[in-house]
């Protein structure tokens, strides 16, 4: 399973990756298979969203950059961003598929339905801090399950090294192990700023802690929140795109593409240990991680961290992918067996153009937009910005990525074009559309408005024609009985 299929349509190699999806994990649940485990999370993610429409469109999830995060809003979102980590979990199972055992398999599984339902079922209620004890303490269950999940998968690429699998030498196994690691590492700093939001300076060892590196317990809480949240989002993003580069074809690269796809993931892989180092550090200490390039007296600048992580992981992204859609074009023999590679690489276009580009350049020109002040000359374009770059940036082409390689695993090729084509167009006019509304016209139902509108709707073809390749082919496949997953017998290369 070195990379992406390109036989001809119904071709035996797809055939038995078809099975595959659909042989139960554990045999005492013979109802539990990854198709249905994977469908069952788009769909759940894709009904949940709806109801994010009234608080995640612009200016109601936060008003602008400096808006105080509304509590319900921020744990509202987590449902949506909990779900779409384990989407990326259940691919990324799939993606390395000899890589883990049977109780390993069956943990993550198990873990994602449960953080999936939890984390949705207590966002809905979990509207203020402290109060709303059983909403929340619904959610943690979830948080924890995450925990679980992640726990798995580093013990699951842990046995895969140590058994000596080909997947687990190679540069996007090894990314994918250090992005769990730190996606743990962030969502224990999470668990530990819950905590205070509920309970404050208790135990009192907090506000020690927090007089001894030298800030105000309050800032000790904001670092906590603010690294918590950019490392997850970063480390979960350089997971799904490890995952897509060896899906889509990374072993069988040759030449300059082979070159420049190894140099991507090698900056990917440095670029999520040194950001969880900085992260960690800022949660932990007095140390703030400097601005770049400054002018304007200080009012204009790039954080370090926004470079570190837009250069390395986002950027590293776009290096890697390309080369391997390139490649996937190229020696594609069979219709559409290119498409869903230049998908998933147009979707990190996405990402790079409007989360580093847009935001360095935004960034250089605070005196401008404002940096979240409501009296700036360009604060509705900030107030636009920050919810594109972080709702669609940041979650948004990610998750299409990782609903990219479930279909490419789960569909036939009947449904690919649709899928592949939505996705590539949705892509196209949100990048268009959120220019425009950005750069020229932030009216908030202009131009910029109806483009992304378009794109957001385009998107929903793709995932709704995903779903239903999911359904359909589950009831036109057999169940298999579950036979252990062995290495030795599975092709990785």
């Amino acid at each position: 399973m070195n990379g992406h299929h390109t036989g001809p349509p119904d071709s035996p190699a797809q055939d038995a990756e078809l099975s595959r999806v659909d042989t139960a994990v554990e045999p005492a649940l013979p109802w539990l298979t990854a198709r249905r485990a994977i469908t069952f999370v788009i769909a759940w993610l894709a009904a949940f969203s709806v109801g994010s429409l009234a608080i995640s469109s612009p200016f109601a999830s936060e008003a602008r950059a400096g808006a105080t995060p509304d509590y319900w809003h921020v744990m509202y979102l987590h449902a949506l961003l909990i779900g779409m980590v384990g989407l990326i979990a259940l691919v990324v199972l799939e993606m390395f598929e000899g890589s883990c055992s049977r109780h390993v398999r069956v943990g993550i599984v198990l873990g994602v339905i449960a953080a999936t339902m939890l984390t949705a079922i207590g966002g809905i209620w979990d509207t203020r801090v402290p109060g709303a004890e059983v909403a929340m303490w619904t959610q943690i269950a979830g948080f924890f399950a995450l925990d679980e999940i992640l726990l798995f998968l580093i013990i699951g690429f842990a046995e895969a090294w140590r058994r000596g699998d080909r997947a687990a030498r190679s540069l996007p196994f090894i990314t994918a192990l250090l992005a769990a690691v730190s996606m743990l590492i962030a969502a224990l700093m999470g668990h530990l700023a819950g905590w205070i939001l509920e309970y404050g300076n208790h135990p009192a060892v907090l506000g020690r802690y927090a007089h001894f590196v030298g800030v105000p317990f309050a800032t000790f809480r904001d670092n906590l929140i603010g690294s918590h949240s950019h490392e997850m989002a970063v480390a979960s993003m350089a997971l799904v795109v490890a995952a897509a580069v060896y899906r889509f074809g990374y072993r069988a690269a040759t030449g300059v593409s082979r070159v420049l796809s190894r140099t991507g993931m090698a900056l990917i892989a440095v670029g999520v240990v040194a950001m969880t180092v900085v992260y960690v550090a800022m949660a932990a200490t007095s140390w703030a991680v400097p601005t770049l390039f400054q002018s304007a007296n200080g009012t204009n600048g790039v954080a370090g961290d926004d470079i570190l992580t837009g250069v390395l992981v986002m950027g590293g992204g776009l290096l890697a992918l390309w080369p391997i859609a390139w490649h996937a074009a190229a020696a594609a023999h069979a219709r559409l067996g290119w498409l869903f590679p230049v998908a998933a690489a147009w979707a990190w276009t996405g990402v790079v153009l409007g989360v580093v580009i847009a935001g360095f350049w935004i960034e250089m020109h605070e005196t401008f937009f404002g940096a979240g002040s409501a009296s700036a000359k360009g604060a509705a374009n900030d107030a636009i910005f920050t919810w594109l770059h972080q709702d669609v940036g940041l979650f948004l082409m990610p998750a299409l990525v990782a609903v990219l390689l479930a279909a490419d695993r789960l569909a036939a090729r009947s449904y690919q074009g649709v899928i592949g084509w939505s996705a590539i167009g949705a892509v196209s006019l949100l990048l268009l559309g959120g220019g425009v509304w950005v750069f020229v016209d932030p009216a908030l139902h202009g131009t910029g408005y109806l483009l992304s509108s378009l794109g957001m709707a385009l998107l929903g073809v793709s995932i709704a024609v995903t779903i239903a390749a999911g359904v359909l082919g589950d009831s036109k496949l057999r169940l298999l009985p579950h036979r252990p997953h062995r290495p030795a017998h599975v092709a990785h290369g």
